[in-house]
C-alpha cells in the first residue's frame, strides 16, 4: 500500500510539472517568430486584446515591399477569418526613392495594428 501511495504521488506531481510547462510554452509561441513559406518570411503575431492585435513581418534583405505588405493583408484576413478589418501600419513602410537617397539603409520591419470587426 505504501509503495502505491509513493507511485501515486510521482505521478500527480510530474503530471503537476508538465501542466506548468505547458502553459508557459502556450505565452511563448504567442510571440515567437513564424515562418512563412509562400513568402519566405518571418512574422510575429501578438494579441493585445480580444480583436486587436499586432503583426509584424520581419525584414531580410531579399524581401521586397511587395512581399511584405502581401503577408500583412493575407495574415489579416485570416485573423479576423475576413474582411472589413481595420489595418493601421505604425513603421516599415518605405519611401519610393529610398534606394537612391540611402543606398546603404537598414530597413526596418513592418509593424501593424490590426482591429478585427466583432
Amino acid at each position: 500500500m505504501k509503495k502505491m501511495t509513493q507511485t501515486l504521488l510521482c505521478l500527480l506531481i510530474c503530471n503537476s510539472f508538465f501542466a506548468c510547462s505547458s502553459l508557459l510554452v502556450g505565452k511563448e509561441s504567442q510571440n515567437t517568430a513564424q515562418w512563412d513559406f509562400d513568402h519566405q518570411l518571418q512574422f510575429r503575431e501578438t494579441e493585445l486584446s480580444k480583436n486587436k492585435f499586432q503583426l509584424e513581418i520581419i525584414q531580410n534583405n531579399k524581401a521586397t515591399f511587395q512581399q511584405l505588405s502581401a503577408l500583412l493583408l493575407r495574415r489579416s484576413y485570416l485573423i479576423c477569418q475576413g474582411y472589413g478589418y481595420k489595418l493601421t501600419v505604425i513603421k516599415g513602410v518605405e519611401s519610393v526613392d529610398y534606394k537612391r537617397a540611402s543606398p546603404n539603409l537598414i530597413k526596418s520591419n513592418l509593424v501593424a495594428q490590426l482591429e478585427c470587426p466583432e
